[in-house]
Protein backbone atom coordinates (compact mmCIF):
# COMPACT_ATOMS: atom_id res chain seq x y z
CA UNK A 1 0.00 0.00 0.00
CA UNK A 2 1.55 3.40 -0.58
CA UNK A 3 2.19 5.26 2.17
CA UNK A 4 0.28 8.85 1.75
CA UNK A 5 2.08 11.84 3.87
CA UNK A 6 -0.09 13.50 6.56
CA UNK A 7 -1.72 16.44 6.15
CA UNK A 8 0.16 19.71 7.65
CA UNK A 9 -2.21 20.42 10.13
CA UNK A 10 -2.42 16.44 11.21
CA UNK A 11 -0.82 15.25 14.79
CA UNK A 12 1.65 12.79 14.32
CA UNK A 13 1.61 9.16 14.79
CA UNK A 14 1.38 8.42 18.76
CA UNK A 15 0.74 5.06 20.13
CA UNK A 16 -3.04 3.59 19.39
CA UNK A 17 -5.58 4.78 21.32
CA UNK A 18 -9.18 3.68 22.04
CA UNK A 19 -11.20 2.45 18.47
CA UNK A 20 -15.35 1.77 18.11
CA UNK A 21 -16.50 0.44 14.69
CA UNK A 22 -18.65 3.01 13.36
CA UNK A 23 -19.66 3.91 10.04
CA UNK A 24 -18.51 7.06 8.77
CA UNK A 25 -20.07 9.49 5.68
CA UNK A 26 -19.25 12.43 3.60
CA UNK A 27 -22.13 14.78 3.31
CA UNK A 28 -22.96 16.79 0.14
CA UNK A 29 -24.96 20.16 -0.40
CA UNK A 30 -24.38 20.97 3.44
CA UNK A 31 -22.02 23.70 4.20
CA UNK A 32 -20.02 23.49 7.37
CA UNK A 33 -22.00 25.96 9.69
CA UNK A 34 -24.01 25.56 12.69
CA UNK A 35 -27.31 26.49 10.58
CA UNK A 36 -27.19 24.01 8.06
CA UNK A 37 -25.73 21.70 10.41
CA UNK A 38 -28.74 21.47 12.71
CA UNK A 39 -31.35 21.78 10.06
CA UNK A 40 -30.10 18.06 8.39
CA UNK A 41 -32.10 16.51 11.49
CA UNK A 42 -34.99 18.90 10.64
CA UNK A 43 -35.47 20.06 14.40
CA UNK A 44 -39.12 20.11 14.49
CA UNK A 45 -39.24 16.51 13.55
CA UNK A 46 -36.54 15.68 16.11
CA UNK A 47 -39.32 16.94 18.62
CA UNK A 48 -41.86 15.15 17.63
CA UNK A 49 -39.86 12.13 18.07
CA UNK A 50 -38.64 12.94 21.77
CA UNK A 51 -35.11 13.80 20.50
CA UNK A 52 -32.50 15.90 21.44
CA UNK A 53 -30.61 18.32 19.29
CA UNK A 54 -27.35 19.74 20.82
CA UNK A 55 -24.67 21.79 18.67
CA UNK A 56 -20.90 21.05 20.81
CA UNK A 57 -17.25 20.87 19.63
CA UNK A 58 -14.95 18.05 18.89
CA UNK A 59 -11.09 18.85 19.23
CA UNK A 60 -12.23 22.12 18.34
CA UNK A 61 -14.47 21.30 15.51
CA UNK A 62 -18.20 22.47 15.13
CA UNK A 63 -20.18 19.48 15.78
CA UNK A 64 -24.02 18.57 16.13
CA UNK A 65 -25.41 15.89 18.17
CA UNK A 66 -29.03 14.29 17.91
CA UNK A 67 -29.84 11.55 20.57
CA UNK A 68 -32.69 10.16 22.34
CA UNK A 69 -35.06 7.50 22.40
CA UNK A 70 -36.23 6.85 18.68
CA UNK A 71 -39.90 6.64 19.03
CA UNK A 72 -40.16 7.08 23.00
CA UNK A 73 -40.61 4.35 25.17
CA UNK A 74 -43.19 1.74 24.29
CA UNK A 75 -44.24 -1.97 25.10
CA UNK A 76 -43.45 -4.37 22.21
CA UNK A 77 -46.77 -5.45 19.75
CA UNK A 78 -46.72 -8.65 21.59
CA UNK A 79 -46.96 -6.99 25.02
CA UNK A 80 -50.80 -7.60 25.21
CA UNK A 81 -51.04 -10.64 23.86
CA UNK A 82 -48.67 -12.24 26.09
CA UNK A 83 -50.14 -11.20 29.51
CA UNK A 84 -53.39 -12.75 28.17
CA UNK A 85 -51.96 -15.55 27.04
CA UNK A 86 -49.42 -16.16 30.50
CA UNK A 87 -52.01 -14.46 32.89
CA UNK A 88 -48.86 -12.89 34.28
CA UNK A 89 -48.25 -9.17 34.74
CA UNK A 90 -46.03 -8.36 32.41
CA UNK A 91 -44.31 -4.77 32.36
CA UNK A 92 -42.11 -4.61 29.65
CA UNK A 93 -40.61 -1.71 27.51
CA UNK A 94 -38.91 -1.78 24.27
CA UNK A 95 -36.33 1.13 24.25
CA UNK A 96 -34.48 1.87 20.77
CA UNK A 97 -31.52 4.48 21.92
CA UNK A 98 -29.85 6.31 19.10
CA UNK A 99 -27.38 8.99 18.46
CA UNK A 100 -25.92 10.44 15.33
CA UNK A 101 -23.02 13.23 15.28
CA UNK A 102 -22.62 16.07 12.72
CA UNK A 103 -18.86 16.96 12.55
CA UNK A 104 -17.35 19.65 9.93
CA UNK A 105 -13.49 18.90 9.66
CA UNK A 106 -11.77 21.18 7.20
CA UNK A 107 -14.79 22.59 5.60
CA UNK A 108 -16.13 19.29 4.97
CA UNK A 109 -19.43 17.96 6.95
CA UNK A 110 -19.38 13.87 7.65
CA UNK A 111 -21.37 12.19 10.23
CA UNK A 112 -21.31 8.83 12.34
CA UNK A 113 -24.00 7.25 14.31
CA UNK A 114 -24.44 4.81 17.22
CA UNK A 115 -27.34 2.11 17.58
CA UNK A 116 -29.74 2.99 14.75
CA UNK A 117 -28.96 6.64 14.48
CA UNK A 118 -27.54 5.72 10.68
CA UNK A 119 -31.17 6.11 9.72
CA UNK A 120 -31.08 9.08 10.93
CA UNK A 121 -28.62 10.63 8.49
CA UNK A 122 -30.40 11.59 5.28
CA UNK A 123 -29.76 9.21 2.34
CA UNK A 124 -29.95 11.85 -0.24
CA UNK A 125 -27.04 13.80 1.67
CA UNK A 126 -24.91 10.94 1.99
CA UNK A 127 -22.05 11.22 -0.61
CA UNK A 128 -21.99 8.08 -2.78
CA UNK A 129 -18.62 8.28 -3.95
CA UNK A 130 -16.92 8.93 -0.86
CA UNK A 131 -16.81 5.01 0.43
CA UNK A 132 -16.33 3.69 -3.12
CA UNK A 133 -13.18 5.89 -3.64
CA UNK A 134 -11.70 5.21 0.25
CA UNK A 135 -12.35 1.52 -0.85
CA UNK A 136 -10.43 1.60 -4.58
CA UNK A 137 -7.84 3.55 -2.78
CA UNK A 138 -7.04 2.04 0.84
CA UNK A 139 -8.33 -1.33 1.05
CA UNK A 140 -5.95 -4.56 0.19
CA UNK A 141 -7.48 -6.95 -2.58
CA UNK A 142 -5.73 -9.56 -1.60
CA UNK A 143 -7.69 -9.46 1.87
CA UNK A 144 -11.95 -8.86 0.14
CA UNK A 145 -13.78 -11.20 2.06
CA UNK A 146 -17.19 -9.87 0.85
CA UNK A 147 -18.65 -7.83 -1.83
CA UNK A 148 -22.47 -6.68 -1.99
CA UNK A 149 -23.68 -6.00 -5.21
CA UNK A 150 -27.07 -4.76 -6.93
CA UNK A 151 -27.56 -6.89 -10.09
CA UNK A 152 -28.98 -4.21 -13.01
CA UNK A 153 -30.48 -7.52 -14.64
CA UNK A 154 -33.78 -8.15 -11.86
CA UNK A 155 -35.14 -6.07 -9.77
CA UNK A 156 -34.98 -6.06 -6.09
CA UNK A 157 -32.31 -9.10 -6.40
CA UNK A 158 -28.95 -8.17 -3.99
CA UNK A 159 -25.68 -10.43 -3.88
CA UNK A 160 -23.30 -11.02 -1.61
CA UNK A 161 -20.40 -12.81 -2.90
CA UNK A 162 -17.63 -14.42 0.42
CA UNK A 163 -13.96 -14.40 -1.06
CA UNK A 164 -11.73 -16.80 0.75
CA UNK A 165 -8.64 -15.42 1.90
CA UNK A 166 -5.82 -14.90 -0.57
CA UNK A 167 -7.81 -15.51 -3.49
CA UNK A 168 -8.39 -12.65 -6.20
CA UNK A 169 -11.63 -10.41 -6.45
CA UNK A 170 -12.21 -10.45 -9.87
CA UNK A 171 -12.08 -14.46 -10.13
CA UNK A 172 -15.18 -14.62 -8.01
CA UNK A 173 -18.03 -14.15 -10.81
CA UNK A 174 -18.40 -10.28 -10.24
CA UNK A 175 -20.07 -8.80 -13.52
CA UNK A 176 -18.55 -5.69 -13.70
CA UNK A 177 -20.65 -4.39 -16.41
CA UNK A 178 -23.91 -5.02 -14.66
CA UNK A 179 -23.10 -5.49 -11.15
CA UNK A 180 -23.69 -2.09 -9.21
CA UNK A 181 -21.11 -2.70 -5.77
CA UNK A 182 -22.76 -1.45 -2.94
CA UNK A 183 -19.94 -2.66 -0.58
CA UNK A 184 -16.99 -4.38 -0.49
CA UNK A 185 -15.04 -5.45 2.46
CA UNK A 186 -11.76 -6.24 3.37
CA UNK A 187 -8.20 -4.69 5.33
CA UNK A 188 -7.54 -0.99 5.16
CA UNK A 189 -3.61 -0.23 4.43
CA UNK A 190 -3.92 2.99 5.84
CA UNK A 191 -1.06 2.45 9.08
CA UNK A 192 -1.43 6.16 9.93
CA UNK A 193 -4.92 5.24 11.66
CA UNK A 194 -5.50 4.80 14.93
CA UNK A 195 -6.16 1.74 14.96
CA UNK A 196 -3.32 0.67 13.19
CA UNK A 197 -0.88 2.48 15.57
CA UNK A 198 1.53 1.10 18.03
CA UNK A 199 1.94 -1.99 15.73
CA UNK A 200 -1.39 -3.31 15.69
CA UNK A 201 -3.05 -5.37 12.83
CA UNK A 202 -4.89 -3.57 10.17
CA UNK A 203 -8.50 -3.95 10.65
CA UNK A 204 -11.06 -4.71 8.12
CA UNK A 205 -13.39 -1.86 6.59
CA UNK A 206 -16.60 -2.04 5.03
CA UNK A 207 -16.97 0.36 1.85
CA UNK A 208 -20.21 1.60 0.80
CA UNK A 209 -21.27 5.39 0.30
CA UNK A 210 -19.86 5.32 3.76
CA UNK A 211 -16.84 3.83 5.52
CA UNK A 212 -17.37 0.80 8.34
CA UNK A 213 -14.41 0.99 10.18
CA UNK A 214 -12.51 1.24 13.44
CA UNK A 215 -12.38 5.23 14.60
CA UNK A 216 -10.48 6.30 17.41
CA UNK A 217 -12.56 7.28 20.37
CA UNK A 218 -10.58 10.49 21.82
CA UNK A 219 -11.56 13.33 19.93
CA UNK A 220 -8.32 14.47 18.87
CA UNK A 221 -7.36 10.16 17.29
CA UNK A 222 -11.37 11.18 15.20
CA UNK A 223 -10.31 14.51 13.75
CA UNK A 224 -7.29 13.05 12.60
CA UNK A 225 -8.75 9.72 11.43
CA UNK A 226 -11.24 11.26 9.59
CA UNK A 227 -8.61 13.70 8.33
CA UNK A 228 -6.05 10.56 6.81
CA UNK A 229 -9.23 9.23 5.38
CA UNK A 230 -9.97 12.51 3.71
CA UNK A 231 -6.83 12.94 2.15
CA UNK A 232 -6.91 9.35 0.47
CA UNK A 233 -9.88 10.02 -0.82
CA UNK A 234 -8.75 13.53 -2.30
CA UNK A 235 -5.64 11.76 -3.96
CA UNK A 236 -7.68 9.31 -5.77
CA UNK A 237 -4.47 6.83 -6.03
CA UNK A 238 -7.03 3.63 -7.24
CA UNK A 239 -5.23 0.40 -7.13
CA UNK A 240 -5.25 -1.53 -10.68
CA UNK A 241 -7.09 -4.29 -9.06
CA UNK A 242 -9.49 -3.00 -7.59
CA UNK A 243 -10.93 -0.84 -11.09
CA UNK A 244 -13.88 -1.95 -10.94
CA UNK A 245 -15.43 -0.16 -8.66
CA UNK A 246 -14.59 2.58 -10.84
CA UNK A 247 -17.29 0.35 -13.62
CA UNK A 248 -20.48 2.74 -12.10
CA UNK A 249 -21.15 4.71 -14.97
CA UNK A 250 -23.60 7.47 -13.19
CA UNK A 251 -25.04 9.96 -15.14
CA UNK A 252 -24.31 13.26 -13.79
CA UNK A 253 -25.80 15.56 -16.34
CA UNK A 254 -28.57 17.15 -15.12
CA UNK A 255 -30.44 17.45 -18.37
CA UNK A 256 -30.28 13.68 -19.25
CA UNK A 257 -31.53 13.13 -15.68
CA UNK A 258 -34.39 14.77 -16.13
CA UNK A 259 -35.21 13.53 -19.89
CA UNK A 260 -34.90 9.98 -18.36
CA UNK A 261 -37.17 11.22 -15.52
CA UNK A 262 -39.66 12.10 -18.61
CA UNK A 263 -39.13 8.56 -20.13
CA UNK A 264 -40.61 6.95 -16.86
CA UNK A 265 -43.70 9.22 -16.96
CA UNK A 266 -44.25 8.23 -20.51
CA UNK A 267 -43.81 4.45 -19.59
CA UNK A 268 -46.23 5.54 -16.82
CA UNK A 269 -49.20 6.88 -19.17
CA UNK A 270 -49.10 3.36 -20.94
CA UNK A 271 -51.78 1.41 -19.34
CA UNK A 272 -49.55 -1.61 -20.05
CA UNK A 273 -46.62 -0.59 -18.72
CA UNK A 274 -45.84 -0.43 -14.61
CA UNK A 275 -43.45 1.33 -15.11
CA UNK A 276 -41.52 1.26 -11.82
CA UNK A 277 -40.99 -0.93 -8.89
CA UNK A 278 -40.52 -0.85 -5.37
CA UNK A 279 -37.10 -2.11 -4.27
CA UNK A 280 -36.21 -0.70 -0.55
CA UNK A 281 -32.48 -0.20 0.19
CA UNK A 282 -30.68 -2.93 1.81
CA UNK A 283 -30.22 -1.36 5.35
CA UNK A 284 -33.89 -0.74 5.88
CA UNK A 285 -34.40 -4.97 5.52
CA UNK A 286 -34.07 -5.20 9.22
CA UNK A 287 -37.01 -2.39 9.85
CA UNK A 288 -39.40 -4.07 7.34
CA UNK A 289 -38.92 -7.77 9.29
CA UNK A 290 -40.77 -5.69 11.89
CA UNK A 291 -43.25 -3.69 9.99
CA UNK A 292 -46.85 -4.80 10.03
CA UNK A 293 -48.73 -1.81 7.89
CA UNK A 294 -47.37 1.20 5.84
CA UNK A 295 -48.64 5.49 4.89
CA UNK A 296 -47.09 6.46 1.95
CA UNK A 297 -47.09 10.60 0.92
CA UNK A 298 -46.25 10.97 -2.99
CA UNK A 299 -46.80 14.67 -3.88
CA UNK A 300 -49.97 16.35 -2.14
CA UNK A 301 -51.56 13.43 -1.23
CA UNK A 302 -51.40 10.64 1.23
CA UNK A 303 -52.13 6.99 0.42
CA UNK A 304 -54.29 5.07 2.83
CA UNK A 305 -52.32 2.99 5.22
CA UNK A 306 -51.57 -0.37 4.15
CA UNK A 307 -50.25 -3.92 5.25
CA UNK A 308 -48.07 -4.89 2.24
CA UNK A 309 -46.34 -2.49 -0.29
CA UNK A 310 -47.84 -3.05 -3.76
CA UNK A 311 -46.43 -2.06 -6.80
CA UNK A 312 -50.10 -1.28 -8.38
CA UNK A 313 -50.13 1.00 -5.31
CA UNK A 314 -47.50 3.02 -6.19
CA UNK A 315 -47.78 3.76 -10.00
CA UNK A 316 -51.27 4.41 -9.51
CA UNK A 317 -50.65 7.45 -7.51
CA UNK A 318 -48.23 8.57 -10.10
CA UNK A 319 -50.14 8.43 -12.22
CA UNK A 320 -52.37 11.36 -10.83
CA UNK A 321 -49.46 14.01 -10.51
CA UNK A 322 -49.06 16.40 -12.85
CA UNK A 323 -46.71 16.48 -16.13
CA UNK A 324 -43.35 16.94 -14.78
CA UNK A 325 -43.22 16.88 -11.38
CA UNK A 326 -42.73 12.67 -10.94
CA UNK A 327 -38.97 13.37 -9.77
CA UNK A 328 -39.80 16.02 -7.37
CA UNK A 329 -42.84 14.16 -5.85
CA UNK A 330 -40.19 11.30 -5.08
CA UNK A 331 -37.80 13.20 -3.33
CA UNK A 332 -39.92 15.09 -0.93
CA UNK A 333 -42.34 11.83 -0.61
CA UNK A 334 -42.24 9.41 2.59
CA UNK A 335 -42.92 6.23 3.79
CA UNK A 336 -43.53 5.36 7.59
CA UNK A 337 -43.25 2.01 8.69
CA UNK A 338 -45.48 0.84 11.81
CA UNK A 339 -45.43 -2.03 14.39
CA UNK A 340 -49.29 -2.57 13.91
CA UNK A 341 -51.21 -3.19 11.22
CA UNK A 342 -53.57 0.07 12.84
CA UNK A 343 -50.59 2.21 12.18
CA UNK A 344 -50.51 3.81 15.67
CA UNK A 345 -47.06 2.61 16.64
CA UNK A 346 -44.59 3.99 14.34
CA UNK A 347 -41.05 2.18 13.26
CA UNK A 348 -39.60 4.49 11.77
CA UNK A 349 -40.22 6.94 8.64
CA UNK A 350 -37.58 7.15 5.54
CA UNK A 351 -37.77 10.28 3.18
CA UNK A 352 -36.66 10.86 -0.49
CA UNK A 353 -38.59 7.48 -2.41
CA UNK A 354 -36.73 7.86 -5.19
CA UNK A 355 -34.33 5.09 -3.39
CA UNK A 356 -37.20 3.17 -2.81
CA UNK A 357 -37.89 2.77 -6.83
CA UNK A 358 -36.16 0.83 -9.86
CA UNK A 359 -37.18 2.19 -13.08
CA UNK A 360 -35.81 0.88 -16.75
CA UNK A 361 -35.68 3.42 -19.93
CA UNK A 362 -34.00 2.78 -22.88
CA UNK A 363 -33.96 6.22 -25.38
CA UNK A 364 -33.34 4.44 -28.56
CA UNK A 365 -30.44 2.32 -28.35
CA UNK A 366 -29.44 2.94 -24.98
CA UNK A 367 -30.12 1.67 -21.72
CA UNK A 368 -30.07 3.56 -18.23
CA UNK A 369 -31.44 2.09 -15.20
CA UNK A 370 -32.43 3.80 -11.61
CA UNK A 371 -30.93 2.26 -8.76
CA UNK A 372 -30.58 3.15 -5.20
CA UNK A 373 -31.73 6.75 -5.88
CA UNK A 374 -29.29 7.38 -8.84
CA UNK A 375 -29.48 7.15 -13.06
CA UNK A 376 -26.60 4.44 -14.39
CA UNK A 377 -26.07 3.61 -18.06
CA UNK A 378 -25.28 0.14 -18.99
CA UNK A 379 -22.19 -0.71 -20.61
CA UNK A 380 -21.78 -1.57 -23.92
CA UNK A 381 -20.20 -4.98 -22.70
CA UNK A 382 -24.13 -5.81 -20.81
CA UNK A 383 -26.31 -4.47 -24.10
CA UNK A 384 -23.88 -7.14 -26.71
CA UNK A 385 -24.63 -9.67 -23.67
CA UNK A 386 -28.20 -9.02 -24.25
CA UNK A 387 -27.72 -8.80 -27.99
CA UNK A 388 -26.28 -12.60 -27.92
CA UNK A 389 -28.86 -13.89 -25.81
CA UNK A 390 -31.88 -12.81 -27.56
CA UNK A 391 -30.15 -13.44 -30.79
CA UNK A 392 -29.81 -17.22 -29.52
CA UNK A 393 -33.18 -17.41 -28.45
CA UNK A 394 -34.65 -16.03 -31.82
CA UNK A 395 -32.72 -18.87 -33.80
CA UNK A 396 -33.24 -21.83 -31.44
CA UNK A 397 -37.27 -20.98 -32.09
CA UNK A 398 -39.42 -23.11 -30.93
CA UNK A 399 -41.42 -26.68 -30.74
CA UNK A 400 -44.63 -25.37 -31.40
CA UNK A 401 -45.65 -23.79 -34.57
CA UNK A 402 -48.46 -21.59 -34.14
CA UNK A 403 -50.88 -20.49 -36.96
CA UNK A 404 -50.83 -17.06 -38.56
CA UNK A 405 -52.52 -13.91 -36.94
CA UNK A 406 -54.77 -12.80 -40.05
CA UNK A 407 -55.02 -9.17 -40.10
CA UNK A 408 -59.28 -9.44 -39.63
CA UNK A 409 -60.32 -11.17 -37.10
CA UNK A 410 -63.65 -11.99 -36.26
CA UNK A 411 -64.04 -10.79 -32.69
CA UNK A 412 -66.95 -13.17 -30.68
CA UNK A 413 -67.94 -10.07 -28.74
CA UNK A 414 -67.61 -6.10 -27.94
CA UNK A 415 -64.99 -6.14 -25.46
CA UNK A 416 -62.64 -9.08 -26.76
CA UNK A 417 -59.47 -8.25 -27.27
CA UNK A 418 -56.90 -8.75 -30.42
CA UNK A 419 -54.86 -11.50 -28.12
CA UNK A 420 -58.33 -12.80 -26.76
CA UNK A 421 -59.82 -13.21 -30.59
CA UNK A 422 -56.58 -15.09 -31.59
CA UNK A 423 -55.84 -17.01 -28.27
CA UNK A 424 -59.44 -18.30 -28.86
CA UNK A 425 -59.21 -19.27 -32.51
CA UNK A 426 -55.97 -21.14 -31.50
CA UNK A 427 -57.93 -23.15 -28.88
CA UNK A 428 -60.91 -24.14 -31.24
CA UNK A 429 -58.63 -24.95 -34.09
CA UNK A 430 -55.43 -26.24 -33.51
CA UNK A 431 -54.73 -30.02 -31.49
CA UNK A 432 -53.89 -29.75 -28.31
CA UNK A 433 -54.20 -26.48 -27.05
CA UNK A 434 -56.64 -24.86 -24.58
CA UNK A 435 -57.08 -21.42 -24.20
CA UNK A 436 -56.60 -19.95 -20.71
CA UNK A 437 -56.40 -16.36 -21.97
CA UNK A 438 -58.14 -14.03 -19.20
CA UNK A 439 -58.51 -16.70 -16.65
CA UNK A 440 -57.06 -15.47 -13.26
CA UNK A 441 -55.75 -17.69 -10.35
CA UNK A 442 -56.53 -15.63 -7.48
CA UNK A 443 -53.71 -17.27 -4.09
CA UNK A 444 -52.46 -15.72 -1.04
CA UNK A 445 -49.96 -13.91 -3.07
CA UNK A 446 -52.30 -12.73 -5.46
CA UNK A 447 -55.54 -11.94 -4.10
CA UNK A 448 -56.29 -8.51 -5.69
CA UNK A 449 -57.12 -8.84 -9.29
CA UNK A 450 -55.27 -12.28 -9.69
CA UNK A 451 -52.69 -13.61 -12.03
CA UNK A 452 -53.17 -14.83 -15.75
CA UNK A 453 -50.43 -17.87 -15.66
CA UNK A 454 -50.86 -18.65 -19.39
CA UNK A 455 -52.77 -18.11 -22.50
CA UNK A 456 -52.46 -21.00 -24.30
CA UNK A 457 -51.24 -24.03 -22.97
CA UNK A 458 -49.32 -26.08 -25.66
CA UNK A 459 -49.73 -30.04 -26.46
CA UNK A 460 -46.92 -31.18 -24.01
CA UNK A 461 -48.30 -28.73 -21.50
CA UNK A 462 -46.13 -25.71 -22.60
CA UNK A 463 -46.76 -22.06 -20.74
CA UNK A 464 -47.37 -20.40 -23.70
CA UNK A 465 -47.73 -16.37 -23.44
CA UNK A 466 -49.27 -14.55 -26.59
CA UNK A 467 -48.57 -10.63 -27.71
CA UNK A 468 -49.05 -8.55 -30.22
CA UNK A 469 -46.38 -5.17 -29.67
CA UNK A 470 -46.47 -1.88 -30.81
CA UNK A 471 -44.17 -0.86 -28.27
CA UNK A 472 -41.46 -2.06 -25.60
CA UNK A 473 -44.24 -1.63 -22.27
CA UNK A 474 -46.67 -3.85 -24.15
CA UNK A 475 -43.58 -6.86 -24.10
CA UNK A 476 -42.10 -5.62 -20.82
CA UNK A 477 -45.43 -6.12 -19.27
CA UNK A 478 -45.42 -9.75 -20.69
CA UNK A 479 -42.80 -10.69 -19.60
CA UNK A 480 -42.71 -9.91 -16.01
CA UNK A 481 -46.28 -11.52 -16.26
CA UNK A 482 -44.70 -14.67 -17.39
CA UNK A 483 -41.81 -14.46 -14.49
CA UNK A 484 -45.34 -13.82 -12.08
CA UNK A 485 -46.99 -16.73 -13.67
CA UNK A 486 -44.23 -19.06 -12.82
CA UNK A 487 -43.06 -17.92 -9.09
CA UNK A 488 -46.79 -18.63 -8.34
CA UNK A 489 -46.52 -22.00 -10.00
CA UNK A 490 -43.31 -23.34 -8.31
CA UNK A 491 -43.95 -21.65 -5.29
CA UNK A 492 -47.99 -21.80 -4.11
CA UNK A 493 -49.57 -25.61 -4.44
CA UNK A 494 -52.68 -23.16 -4.34
CA UNK A 495 -51.96 -21.81 -7.54
CA UNK A 496 -51.13 -25.64 -8.89
CA UNK A 497 -54.60 -26.92 -7.82
CA UNK A 498 -56.29 -24.47 -9.06
CA UNK A 499 -54.56 -24.76 -12.85
CA UNK A 500 -55.03 -27.85 -12.75
CA UNK A 501 -59.15 -27.32 -12.04
CA UNK A 502 -59.34 -24.89 -14.78
CA UNK A 503 -57.42 -27.23 -17.59
CA UNK A 504 -59.60 -30.09 -16.79
CA UNK A 505 -62.78 -27.94 -16.59
CA UNK A 506 -62.12 -27.48 -20.37
CA UNK A 507 -60.10 -30.96 -21.11
CA UNK A 508 -61.09 -33.48 -18.54
CA UNK A 509 -58.38 -36.16 -19.62
CA UNK A 510 -55.63 -33.75 -19.29
CA UNK A 511 -54.38 -34.51 -15.81
CA UNK A 512 -52.36 -31.64 -14.32
CA UNK A 513 -52.06 -32.92 -10.85
CA UNK A 514 -48.70 -31.34 -9.07
CA UNK A 515 -47.66 -29.71 -12.41
CA UNK A 516 -44.35 -28.06 -12.55
CA UNK A 517 -43.72 -25.87 -15.63
CA UNK A 518 -40.96 -27.06 -17.71
CA UNK A 519 -41.20 -24.68 -20.80
CA UNK A 520 -42.16 -21.04 -21.20
CA UNK A 521 -43.29 -19.88 -24.89
CA UNK A 522 -43.44 -16.58 -26.03
CA UNK A 523 -45.33 -16.03 -29.19
CA UNK A 524 -44.85 -12.66 -30.52
CA UNK A 525 -46.27 -10.68 -33.57
CA UNK A 526 -44.95 -7.73 -34.12
CA UNK A 527 -47.07 -4.65 -35.84
CA UNK A 528 -45.11 -3.96 -38.21
CA UNK A 529 -42.59 -6.55 -38.96
CA UNK A 530 -43.65 -10.24 -39.67
CA UNK A 531 -40.10 -11.78 -38.16
CA UNK A 532 -38.89 -10.85 -34.93
CA UNK A 533 -35.65 -10.56 -34.91
CA UNK A 534 -32.07 -8.31 -32.89
CA UNK A 535 -32.97 -5.85 -35.55
CA UNK A 536 -36.55 -5.34 -35.04
CA UNK A 537 -37.27 -6.03 -31.47
CA UNK A 538 -37.21 -2.83 -29.08
CA UNK A 539 -33.91 -3.05 -26.94
CA UNK A 540 -35.87 -2.09 -23.79
CA UNK A 541 -38.22 -5.35 -24.67
CA UNK A 542 -34.57 -6.94 -25.11
CA UNK A 543 -33.45 -6.55 -21.94
CA UNK A 544 -36.66 -7.42 -20.32
CA UNK A 545 -36.87 -10.40 -22.72
CA UNK A 546 -33.25 -11.26 -21.58
CA UNK A 547 -33.89 -11.11 -17.50
CA UNK A 548 -37.08 -13.39 -17.43
CA UNK A 549 -34.72 -15.76 -19.22
CA UNK A 550 -32.26 -15.51 -17.12
CA UNK A 551 -34.33 -15.71 -13.95
CA UNK A 552 -36.79 -18.94 -15.18
CA UNK A 553 -33.74 -20.60 -16.27
CA UNK A 554 -32.42 -20.36 -12.32
CA UNK A 555 -35.78 -22.37 -11.99
CA UNK A 556 -34.62 -25.25 -14.29
CA UNK A 557 -37.28 -23.94 -17.28
CA UNK A 558 -36.73 -23.16 -20.68
CA UNK A 559 -37.52 -19.97 -22.53
CA UNK A 560 -38.51 -20.66 -26.21
CA UNK A 561 -39.99 -17.69 -28.80
CA UNK A 562 -42.12 -17.96 -31.58
CA UNK A 563 -43.05 -15.59 -34.08
CA UNK A 564 -46.53 -15.23 -35.35
CA UNK A 565 -46.73 -14.02 -38.69
CA UNK A 566 -48.96 -11.72 -40.29
CA UNK A 567 -51.62 -13.12 -42.90
CA UNK A 568 -54.73 -11.44 -45.02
Amino acid sequence: MTTRTALPHAEPPRPGGRVREVTLYRLTDVDANEQDMRAVFDEAGTARRQLDLRTTRIDGMLAVVLYGMRGGERPPDWQADATRTTAVDLDLRKTSPVAAVLIAVDDHVYAFSYGGGHHLIPRDLRDPEFGRTFAACALDPATVATVNTRDMDTVNRYGSTHIPRGQAVRTFGLRHERDLVNRLKAKCGLNELTAARGGEKARFAECGDGIRTHLGVDQADLVNDIRFIAATVKDGQVREEMRFLEDRKEVRSPEKVEALWSLVEDGLRDPESVGLAIAPPLDVFDQLDDARSFRVRIGPATCPLRTELREEDLVARLRHLKEGTLAQALKSGWIKLFEDADGRRELATHRNLCYWIDATVSPGSEMYVLRDGRWYEYGPRYLEEVGREVADLLARGSSLDLPDWPDLLAYRRDKESPEGAYNRRVGETQPGYLCLDKNLARTEVHSGNGVELCDLLGPGNELVHVKQASSAAGLSHLFNQAKSAVESLHYERQAREWFAEAVARIDPERDLTGFQPRTVVFALRLAKHTDVTVDNLYPLAQVELYRTAVALRRCGIAVEVVTIRHSS
